[in-house]
């Protein structure tokens, strides 16, 4: 009786034993199924690989040369009493650009200098003039081919004269705007469209002669196309226009003999070709 009740439990073992079994190799193909999920891996790709976008910002550096024809007029506000047309072939500029925050912000430095020669009639001048901007701003691309750049900062002027005969030297500082809209019509090829606007009413380094400062402007305009020669090297070719303005009372700079109770105006006008070579990093 006993060998019989330990058959019973020995068969009771093996169908246990048989049946997890079953169960063990059934689960199997579940559990090796589950790592090759097609979605779940999609998914989870997509978690880890994020895909980089390039900053719309235009960093690098620029040397540029502006040969530019200028035009320079002065008033009493009884018409022009002073005005002088000449080419000016030795300008250029350079300016850099790069970003901050993780490439959220744009921070710009640019300097522009030349040749500023007039007439040598009274306020005739052979000497130069110096442009230094330093701007904070940043980008958007509003689709694949569309990018707009805005800016704002500081701005300052220094007209620096060798004197033929009274020639106004001058600094003004102030602050300044900008908007850039960039299309690309190639993959190698982008046209642009600058407009820049600033306000100068802070007057140092001026003669006493031109009296006191009332207010001082300026307006920038540029068209640009650009070439990408390279992955790191671009050529852009624009035409560049800017306009300085300033008004100043109590001046005697157009008749020195005169009582110092005259209104001056001063009107500067360049028309800049650009040719400059840009390095991306």
């Amino acid at each position: 009786m006993l060998a019989a009740l330990a058959r019973r439990r020995s068969r009771r073992n093996i169908v246990l034993c048989t049946l997890a079994a079953a169960a063990t190799l059934i689960s199997l193909p579940v559990r090796a199924a589950e790592p090759t999920d097609p979605g779940r891996s999609e998914q989870e790709s997509e978690h880890e690989v994020p895909i980089l976008v390039p900053t719309p910002i235009p960093v690098g550096i620029s040397l540029a040369w502006k040969p530019t024809f200028l035009s320079v007029r002065a008033d009493t506000g009884l018409g022009s009493q002073f005005g002088s047309d000449k080419f000016q072939p030795f300008r250029g500029l350079a300016r850099y650009t790069t970003t901050l925050l993780d490439e959220k912000l744009m921070a710009r430095a640019e300097i522009e200098a030349g040749q500023f020669q007039t007439d040598a009639v009274n306020i005739g001048t052979q000497g130069w003039d110096m442009t230094l901007r330093l701007l904070g701003g940043t980008a958007t691309r509003l689709s694949q081919k569309f990018a707009i750049t805005a800016s704002a900062g500081l701005l300052t002027r220094y007209q620096h004269g060798r004197a033929q005969s009274a020639a106004p030297n001058y600094g003004v500082l102030g602050l300044t705007s900008n908007l850039e809209f960039e299309y690309r019509f190639a993959p190698l090829i982008a046209a642009s469209f600058y407009l820049e606007g600033a306000l100068t009413p802070v007057p140092y380094g001026s003669q006493a002669r031109l009296g006191e400062l009332s207010e001082a402007s300026e307006f920038r305009g540029r068209v640009q196309v650009s070439f990408d020669v390279t992955p790191r090297t671009a050529v852009d070719v624009g035409y560049d226009y800017t306009r300085w303005h300033s008004s100043f009372t109590g001046s005697s700079l157009l008749q020195p003999s005169a009582p110092a109770d005259r209104v001056l105006l001063l009107d500067a006008r360049e028309h800049a070709m650009t040719l400059s070579i840009r390095w991306k990093p």
